[in-house]
Parts: C-alpha cells; structure tokens; sequence
C-alpha cells in the first residue's frame, strides 16, 4: 500500500468512524435528536454515556483524523497560502479531542460553568479554523483545473463561519443539530475532493519528480 492509499483510506475510515458514532450515540443517549441537540451535547456533562462516548466517540475520532492529516502532510501538493489552509484543518481533530477536556453543560447553553465557557471559546476557534483552513486549501495551484471543487470549497470555508452563528439564534434552535451536520457533510466531501486532487499516487509522485 503506497502513501496516498494509506491517506484515503484513513480519510473514509475516518467519515465511517463519525458516521457511526453519531449514529449509535443518538440511539443509546436518552432523549437525543440528531435534529436539535449539538454533536457536543454527546458527552455534555453529568449525562448519560458521556464517558464512554467521549472516549470511543470524540477521543477515537481525533486519533482517525489526526492519523490520516500527518499521512497526508508528506505528500498533499499545497504551497504558500494553501499550505497554511491544510496545516489549520487540524482545527478538526483538535475540535473532537477538546471534548475530553472541556465538554459543555447540559443542553449546551451560551453561558454556564468555566468547562462551557471554554467550550464555547474552543468551538469559535476551531469553527473559524476549519472554514478559513478549507477556503486556503481550495486555492491549491493543482484546483485551477477543477473549477467546481474550488468552488465547492470556496463556498464551504465561508458557510462555516455563517452556519455556526445562525446555530445560536434562538429561532433555529429547533434545528441547530441539523445545521450542524450539514457542515460536518460540506467538510467530508471538502476533504474528499481535497485528497483525491492532492494527494497524487507514490507512482505519480515519483513520475514528477523525475
């Protein structure tokens, strides 16, 4: 298995992974919507299955991503501005892994305990982080060639940074889980689109070199 193989298959074990764990948390966690409570509100505090789903759920997670950014670090063709937008999507496993240390209240108020309080900090630097990370990539010299994919990703970094403000109107409250997902999708296929254009094969990487 060359490098670039290894980098997608981390990449859909990863998306496999999050699927799942969504999925079996909302089953297993009392009284939980997909549709209207945060991804944070899995391991909110002092609720059911916290520690278990922040361990096999966030933890787990952020291992998957983290493994598959330094597979793709030795070989991703981003320079200058682009290099800056890959090296800031590790706002994202970083955004999994801040759960083990500061999970959020119950129902993931704007204001509560100094754990929500730096919750909310950490959610508004990962958030931004990853919108403007996969704004910066889109801009890769290789995506000039694939005009809808800069596009798509265009459109993604700057929805991040919108959607998450518009989670926190009350009016949308009933659906703030939804928006949220809605960007967890945008970002999987940003990052599908963004190793399959690249992340170019050992073969291919070796053919350019010479």
């Amino acid at each position: 298995m060359d490098r670039a193989q290894l980098t997608r298959r981390l990449l859909v074990a990863s998306i496999l992974y999050v699927i799942g764990f969504y999925f079996i948390g909302s089953a297993i966690k009392p009284g939980y919507s997909q549709i209207s409570n945060f991804v944070s509100e899995y391991n909110a505090t002092g609720t059911a299955w916290a520690r278990t789903l922040t361990y096999a759920g966030f933890v787990a997670t952020s291992a998957l991503l983290s493994a598959y950014l330094v597979s793709a670090s030795a070989i991703v063709q981003v320079s200058g501005i682009s290099r800056l937008g890959f090296w800031l999507l590790w706002s994202l496993p970083a955004s999994f892994f801040l759960a083990l240390f500061a999970p959020c209240d119950a129902g993931c108020p704007i204001e509560g305990s100094t754990s929500q309080s730096m919750h909310n900090l950490y959610a508004i630097v990962t958030y931004f982080g990853m919108g403007i990370g996969i704004a910066f990539v889109s801009l890769a010299p290789k995506f000039s060639a694939f005009a809808f994919r800069r596009v798509f990703m265009l459109l993604v970094g700057i929805a991040f940074p919108v959607v998450f403000l518009m989670m926190f109107q009350p009016d949308l409250a009933p659906w703030r889980g939804l928006l949220q997902r809605s960007l967890d999708v945008a970002l999987a296929v940003s990052l599908i689109l963004m190793t399959w254009t690249l992340v170019p094969s050992d073969h291919h990487a070796r053919k350019a070199a010479a």
